[in-house]
């Protein structure tokens, strides 16, 4: 049995170095605020170089992806265990035709960008 474990966590090891440009893990430290205001339900996702995903699971529910190099908007295909750990298709994320994040200031302590719900930071700690 303990052979079994020590094998499932070299696996999970081995996934998570291979896929950690398209693996966000939830910072619940990480805060988003529009106009100064704190939004309520929105939880941020980081992956390893410091890309953004936004979810808001409040209503209007949305989901929003920052990655370096101008590359944001909507993710086309997501997988998520809630609160804690998405999973992009790649990493530079397939994005939905017609979705536009302009983001503007991005590294490693805070994210701003302009969606068509106004202009956004997100504080990272």
């Amino acid at each position: 049995m303990k052979k079994l474990i020590a094998l499932l966590v070299v696996l999970l090891f081995v996934f998570v170095v291979v896929c950690r440009n398209r693996l966000y893990v939830r910072d619940p430290l990480a805060g988003l605020s529009r106009g100064g205001q704190k939004e309520d339900g929105a939880q941020v996702y980081i992956n390893f170089p410091t890309d953004v995903l936004v979810e808001n699971d409040n209503s209007p529910s949305y989901i929003e992806l920052i990655q370096h190099g101008q590359h944001a908007g909507v993710p086309e295909k997501i997988m998520c265990v809630h609160w804690l750990v998405c999973l992009l298709d790649a990493d530079t994320a397939t994005l939905v035709e017609g979705s536009k994040v302009h983001p503007e200031v991005m590294n490693s302590r805070i994210v701003q960008f302009r969606d068509g719900r106004g202009e956004a930071d997100v504080t990272l700690r």
